[in-house]
């Protein structure tokens, strides 16, 4: 079953969700609760993977064999250029992660689970903010990666702590989860899962 906003509110209140900061009225819809753009910005080391090639090495990534996502993002995500206000510019096709500014928790006890959607307004302006990563597992705790592409027309100004970016659609699972979530990102902070 998903949740109400007053169902949200009270689950809130109650601590079965946990939200820091708090959210604001204007961040309810009927069913949804939106999200605001965090910081920081990361993006995949183009040139540092080019230089693989360049020594005779392949750079092509078998996510197969992809065990821990933490050794590829330390050697090859680095910090996105930003301007003095910390926004970042995503170019028409570009590619960017990001997370958003609140803090996520969703205790195991309370068997709630969320899908993060990205939003109307920002889809129609080419503005995808996850490409296939969904689901947020009971028991989840920690800031909300995104991986942000432009497909539109615009290169689009990313502006942390302003920008509602997604919204999270809260659901009641219908037993109680005896593991936390199976997850090498749980409490990240950072997009590249630390």
């Amino acid at each position: 079953m998903i949740l109400s906003d007053h169902e949200i509110r009270l689950a809130i209140e109650n601590g079965e969700l946990l939200i820091d900061p708090l959210p604001q009225r204007p961040q309810y819809s009927s069913s949804a609760l939106d999200l605001f753009l965090g910081e920081p910005f990361q993006v995949w080391d183009t040139e540092g993977i080019d230089r693989i090639t360049d020594m005779g090495l392949s750079n092509n990534l078998d996510p197969s064999k992809l065990v821990h996502f933490q050794a590829l993002s330390s050697q090859y995500l680095i910090p996105a250029p930003t301007d003095a206000e910390g926004c970042f510019v995503l170019q028409p096709w570009g590619f960017v992660l990001g997370v958003t500014r609140e803090q996520v928790g969703l205790p195991r006890e309370s068997r709630i689970a969320a899908r993060v959607e990205g939003r109307s307004t920002l889809a129609r302006i080419g503005l995808m903010v996850h490409v296939t990563a969904p689901t947020i597992h009971v028991g989840w705790s920690g800031k909300i990666a995104l991986e942000m592409l432009n497909i539109g027309p615009w290169p689009l100004t990313l502006r942390p702590n302003e920008l509602p970016i997604c919204q999270l659609i809260f659901e009641r699972v219908g037993e109680s989860a005896p593991n936390g979530p199976a997850s090498q990102f749980q409490g990240q902070v950072s997009p590249g899962g630390s």
